[in-house]
């Protein structure tokens, strides 16, 4: 028998929300609406914290204060896509293996790009399975891990790769426990500040932790036509 998801309407597969939305296309685009205008303030004015897992939980609740009550507070329930995330019961005691050194041994690798990569996207991984939030842990993974490279001397940006790419490397890390592909990836969005054309221009025009094609677009256009 199947636990019930507190964190659903009764009855219904749609997340209770500050908007009381029932629909489930209707609040994806709500969540886009009211999570990306939190994501592009944050792009110029990072979550201060020291990169552990308050730090992350701080920048769940920023991105997702407007749309859900529990932004920011750690999930009570199991959930999965595929094989199960880390149970949570276990995530407190898993977060301070996943915390323990991710930022240390990503500083320390940093005058050494394909070591820092390697690094990165180990505890990236590691990362993804914690899985630590009911909903919203990509965008909040993707935004801790922006702003720990820029404070190791990075700029990530995902842009330059596809929503599905990102999946399918995420996916085999989790299965697996290979990164190549996280490793390609990010040897690809990680670009040494020095050599980043026109930061400033990027940083204000692009959500950097965005894939190209995160945003479903033609959703948005139904739901509120072409203006």
């Amino acid at each position: 028998m199947e636990s019930i998801d507190h964190y659903k309407y009764p009855g219904e597969d749609v997340l209770i929300n500050e908007f009381d939305c029932h629909d489930a296309k209707e609040l994806a685009v709500l969540e886009a609406l009211s999570t990306g205008g939190n994501l592009a303030y944050l792009q110029l004015h990072p979550i201060r914290g020291k990169f552990n897992f308050k730090h992350l939980k701080d920048i769940h609740r920023f991105i997702f204060q407007d749309i859900y009550s529990w932004a920011g507070k750690v999930r009570d329930i199991d959930i999965s896509k595929g094989n199960l995330f880390c149970r949570a019961q276990f995530i407190e005691d898993y977060a301070v293996t996943v915390f323990s050194d991710f930022y240390s041994s990503c500083y320390e690798a940093r005058k050494d790009k394909t070591a820092f990569v390697k690094t990165l996207a180990k505890h990236y991984g590691d990362l993804n399975a914690l899985h630590p939030f009911r909903e919203g842990n990509g965008r909040s993974q993707r935004e801790f891990t922006r702003e720990l490279c820029l404070k190791c001397g990075y700029i990530l940006d995902l842009t330059r790769t596809v929503h599905s790419e990102m999946l399918s490397a995420s996916v085999l890390s989790f299965d697996s426990g290979d990164n190549s592909w996280l490793e390609a990836i990010f040897k690809k969005c990680c670009i040494p500040k020095g050599e980043y054309v026109g930061l400033q221009e990027k940083l204000t025009s692009k959500l950097l932790i965005l894939s190209e094609d995160d945003a479903d677009f033609e959703l948005e256009k139904r739901l509120f036509g072409n203006n």
